[in-house]
């Protein structure tokens, strides 16, 4: 495994030749998680605000294809957010601790949440946002999004253009968690013309030109309510592969950009005049889905068990930790994990199950060789953890082909068509296991594509949602984890490190904040 890391590595180094208003300072915020430390990240200074009205237009990439902005439908919040162009109620900060952002405070007795918003936001075009535009945005983003259809079921009022009243049926622990994700981002529902082109938002950038599943650029909002913007703009190319991504920035023709291979850190590295690299651990994971319809349970835990984590993390040079499951270990509603690597056991398992092994190495059963194939993508370096793991599985007597997707949302994920099916999403925003839960395990959604879901799991998830008490909230979830990691549908592998890249002397792109979707703002400068 050596060589065939060293011959990944080659390759990468060879491709490599005036506002509305001002804002409140109100700090209301949500019990922290464990702080997410920056790791080799430039000296604080470096990170400075830059002066304002800075100037100039900032070029990073895109890696990923996606057909519009609607800051509502799918995950294109995570772009629009990440360009500086929409915000929401609250935001998540780098220690993963929650503070106001358009929103002035909350204040939550029992099942009702007063929201009061901040004065003077408003919406690139000038018009003030009020608590009946956010109300609207929320039952829009129930409407156009599965994964929020809940929000419909809450009953809001807002007494006057300042304040929103949100009862919900019981006491809900992470209302405030959901309104610091960017899918709840708020936009002009009457002043947009365009929701997939050029949504009209608060943030300090507004849409210039969006080209679907190309190019995106922005320039400055002059109406932004929170003060002064540095840049004039920003240029956002599609790029999905490491090499050109490597060859642009060391060709000036891009300033920075996030989710950097580790090869090309490594070329980074060797240039600390010229680059900064930043290191801050996420709770971003990437795992795989095991076809419970596809695979037989003894080949899907055989499968479990052939994998060394600990190896894998190892040879992706500092991209990614090892993980046993979709929660730490160090926080309470993670206290049960997978098991770890155990290839003689794995044999056995598959042994009992009457697989014999073939004169290649690889296990036989009624004649038929156990080849199986992993449907994968390039972003974020998940063929290569792929093909890691064909490595290890191959040990193990199963044969392993790469089928490699440009898009995995597009292809099995929509389908369902895979055996193994990799896949990379964020399990725990802001110390809480309810969004995995309820976006990944719980029955009929999206993402719960490995066909676990069922009615009693699904009944223990609808407890999680309510109960406050904390300890209790972790012992339902360990249970349900339990059952999840039983039934060997889903296999965790590493936790990704957010490895970014900036040229000297810029700022900003949110390098030290752990979440994905913090990019662009009104500091950021060159």
């Amino acid at each position: 495994m050596k060589k065939l890391m060293a011959m990944l590595l080659t390759a990468t180094m060879v491709a490599g030749l005036a506002a509305c208003g001002g804002s409140s300072t109100a700090t209301t915020t949500a019990a922290p998680a464990a702080p997410a430390e920056t790791q080799a990240a430039a000296p604080a200074e470096t990170q400075a605000a830059a002066p304002a009205n800075a100037g100039g237009i900032f070029h990073s990439v895109e890696a990923f294809p996606y057909a519009s902005l609607d800051v509502h439908k799918d995950y294109y919040s995570w772009h629009t957010q990440f360009y500086g162009i929409s915000e929401t109620l609250f935001r998540i900060n780098e220690d993963l601790s929650i503070t106001p952002w358009l929103a002035e405070s909350i204040d939550v007795n029992d099942n009702v949440a007063t929201i009061t918003l901040k004065d003077g936001v408003c919406f690139s075009n000038g018009n003030a946002l009020t608590a009946d535009m956010v109300k609207r945005n929320i039952e829009r983003l129930g409407t156009e999004n599965s994964r929020y259809a809940y929000m419909l079921d809450w009953n809001i009022e807002c007494p006057d253009d300042k304040t929103m009243v949100v009862t919900t049926e019981k006491a809900y622990p992470t209302l405030i968690n959901d309104f610091a994700t960017a899918e709840t981002g708020i936009m002009d529902l009457d002043g947009t013309e365009d929701f997939d082109k050029n949504p009209i938002c608060t943030g300090p950038f507004k849409v210039k030109e969006f080209i679907p599943e190309g190019d995106c650029t922005v320039e400055r909002n002059d109406n932004y309510w929170g003060g002064p913007v540095n840049l004039d703009g920003a240029v956002f190319y599609k790029m999905g592969d490491e090499e050109s991504k490597l060859l642009a920035m060391q060709n000036g023709e891009i300033d920075g950009y996030v989710d950097i291979a580790a090869a090309s850190a490594e070329i980074y590295g060797t240039d600390p005049d010229s680059y900064q690299l930043f290191t801050v651990p996420t709770q971003r994971r990437v795992y795989a889905y095991l076809n419970q319809n596809q695979l037989p349970d003894s080949v899907r835990e055989a499968i479990v068990l052939a994998i060394d984590r600990e190896q894998l993390a190892a040879y992706m040079n500092g991209l990614i930790s090892p993980a046993t499951g979709a929660y730490a270990p160090e926080t309470p509603y993670g206290k049960v994990q997978q098991p770890m690597w155990d290839v003689a056991k794995a044999k056995e398992i598959l042994e009992s199950d009457g697989y014999t092994m073939g004169a290649n190495g690889i296990y036989e059963k009624d004649g038929q060789p156990l080849n199986l194939t992993i449907s994968c993508y390039a972003k974020r370096s998940v063929d290569t953890v792929a093909l890691l793991m064909q490595e290890q599985l191959k040990a193990a007597g199963i044969g392993i082909e790469l089928k490699i997707e440009e898009d995995p949302d597009g292809t099995y994920m929509s389908s369902h068509d895979y055996q193994i099916g990799m896949y990379v999403s964020i399990t725990d925003k802001t110390g809480d296991p309810m969004n995995f839960l309820e976006g990944t395990i719980k029955s009929g959604v999206y993402m719960e594509v490995a066909g676990f879901g069922n009615a009693e799991t699904d009944a223990m998830i609808d407890e999680v949602r309510y109960e406050t008490d904390a300890n209790k909230r972790a012992e339902i979830t360990n249970a349900i984890m339990q059952k999840v990691y039983d039934s060997h549908d889903m296999l965790f592998i590493g936790t990704y490190n957010k490895n970014s890249v900036l040229k000297a002397g810029a700022v900003g792109l949110g390098v030290n904040n752990p979440m994905q979707f913090y990019g662009i703002d009104a500091n950021t400068s060159l």
